[in-house]
Formats: C-alpha cells, sequence, structure tokens
C-alpha cells in the first residue's frame, strides 16, 4: 500500500517489451478514500514509437463497483 497526498501523481511504467499482460494488459487499483474526499483520477498514457512511425493515446479509468 501507498499514501498519495492530494494532487500527487504516481507514475507506473511497463517496458514496452513486457509480454506478461499479454495484448491487451488491464490494471486493477484496489483504492480507498475519506467519505469526505473525491474519488481519484486513474489515466494510462501509452506512447510507442519505432523507426519513423508513432503511436499513443490515452485512457481513463473507472470505477468497477463501490
Amino acid at each position: 500500500p501507498i499514501f498519495i497526498a492530494p494532487m500527487e501523481t504516481v507514475e507506473i511504467v511497463i517496458d514496452e517489451q513486457d509480454q506478461e499482460g499479454g495484448t491487451g494488459a488491464n490494471f486493477i487499483f484496489d483504492w480507498s478514500i475519506k467519505h469526505t474526499s473525491n474519488a481519484p483520477i486513474f489515466e494510462g498514457i501509452m506512447i510507442s514509437t519505432s523507426g519513423s512511425q508513432g503511436l499513443s493515446f490515452t485512457t481513463q479509468g473507472i470505477r468497477l463497483s463501490n
């Protein structure tokens, strides 16, 4: 477990050659907050380049259940 302060950012970098998650790797974060706090924002950013071509996208995490 880690504590993240308000407005703090945590980066998790996955190596481009990592094959453990397969082609459609997904992540599930188990988090808790005080009832008076706003829910955190989870965002994924993928950037890749090969030769003269590049690929990038962003995606935002969604709550699976309460």
